[in-house]
């Protein structure tokens, strides 16, 4: 480990490679390359497994440092084009300068599927204040949607999503779930009334 400190930096990315020892140097030496020449301020290599240990540990720390906040996260595990995230990232960072709210985001960039973290204030008293987290909530999926991208990539639609679930599958995904509660419930006794089906 060397370079930078991990708090000096606006963001990190963790690349793993694996393969035969040859062609996994020429990848880390390549990926490095292309690190740098997109502005990447450190770029830190590991090859031993205490090496590649201290680097997922910063990846864990990240979300335990979200707990020990002590605020309540709304996390989110929206799903949003590559070629969107730094749009996704920027969109975050003006609504945390517009409304003081802290949102953090993390997880799996290689397919798209990001953990926005949307820090639910506290009153003077410490209790929650959760009408303009949840306003965020609201403008978090309104943009996702509008950018091609999904609610949900690792933990479905249940009820706290259920207002976007027409939206999110569209008109010709909400009829194939009609039709199908129709067929295989025709008296509505399962969930009736839940997702609006």
């Amino acid at each position: 480990m060397g370079g930078c400190s991990p708090a000096a930096a606006e963001g990190h990315i963790i690349i793993e490679v694996d393969g035969r020892a040859d062609a996994v140097a020429r990848e880390q030496r390549e990926i490095a390359e292309l690190l740098r020449a997109a502005g990447g301020v450190d770029v830190v290599s590991a090859t031993t497994e205490d090496e590649v240990e201290q680097i997922w540990q910063l990846r864990r720390e990240f979300s335990y440092s979200l707990k020990a906040t002590r605020l309540t996260k709304l996390n989110e595990d929206i799903v949003i084009s590559r070629s969107r995230l730094v749009d996704l990232v920027e969109f975050c960072a003006s609504l945390e300068r517009e409304t003081g709210i802290s949102v953090a985001c993390f997880g799996h960039s290689g397919d798209g599927n990001i953990h926005t973290n949307i820090m639910v204030p506290k009153d003077a008293q410490g209790r929650d204040i959760r009408p303009p987290a949840d306003a965020l909530v609201h403008r978090l999926f309104d943009w996702v949607l509008a950018h091609g991208g999904s609610i949900t990539g690792e933990d479905g639609i249940g009820l706290a999503k259920a207002p976007w679930f027409p939206t999110a599958i569209g008109p010709v995904a909400l009829s194939v779930h009609r039709s199908l509660k129709q067929a295989l419930d025709p008296q509505g006794l399962l969930n009736p009334g839940k997702m609006g089906l």
